[in-house]
């Protein structure tokens, strides 16, 4: 059971961090003035995740949901070049259902962006680049709050199997 559980885990992080899908719910205003400078993280969360590992004609349905906590992150939005980066530290609690079992993990995470390139095309932010390239839409921005989210809806192919993989994915960055 136990390797299930890591397996699905694994997987909805892959996922989640690789992924992305355009929400039509963003600030219509957004611009990249706006962004630029340092942001502390206040709020992380994965809701309503959902997955379906297939391994060997097996089909292991998941429910998840993370919660970030203990926020010591800054996140900063340089421009020419457009980069993103973070320092510091914050914990998630992951709470994972599998075959009725309900089990919650608290996991250490940090640096949560790694100099990744930043754009903005209407109300969507974006991180990374190429086929790397993560698009959260802008749901709030002000002076003091950013607040991003997207709806992930992914099928991933791996050396466990196949896996499906669905949650609703929102950060929130203050000043």
């Amino acid at each position: 059971m136990k390797k299930y559980l890591l397996l699905s885990i694994l997987t909805a992080y892959t996922v989640i961090l690789s992924s992305c899908s355009k929400d039509e719910d963003g600030v219509s205003n957004a611009t990249e003035a706006q962004i630029v400078g340092s942001w502390n993280l206040t709020a992380l969360e994965a809701t309503d995740g959902r997955s379906n590992t297939t391994i060997e004609d097996t089909s292991i349905p998941a429910t998840f949901n993370a919660v970030g906590k203990d926020f010591d992150t800054i996140v900063t939005f340089s421009e020419e070049p457009q980069i993103v980066t973070s320092e510091g530290s914050y914990t998630t609690v992951l709470t994972t259902t599998i075959m009725g079992q309900t089990e919650t993990d608290e996991q250490d995470g940090e640096d949560f962006f790694q100099s990744n390139e930043w754009r903005l095309d209407g109300s969507t932010l974006y991180f990374g680049s190429g086929d790397d390239e993560v698009g959260f839409t802008i749901i709030e921005l002000n002076d003091s709050k950013i607040s991003l989210r997207y709806n992930l809806d992914e099928t991933v192919e791996s050396f466990i199997g196949t896996s499906t993989v669905s949650a609703t994915y929102n950060m929130t960055l203050s000043k």
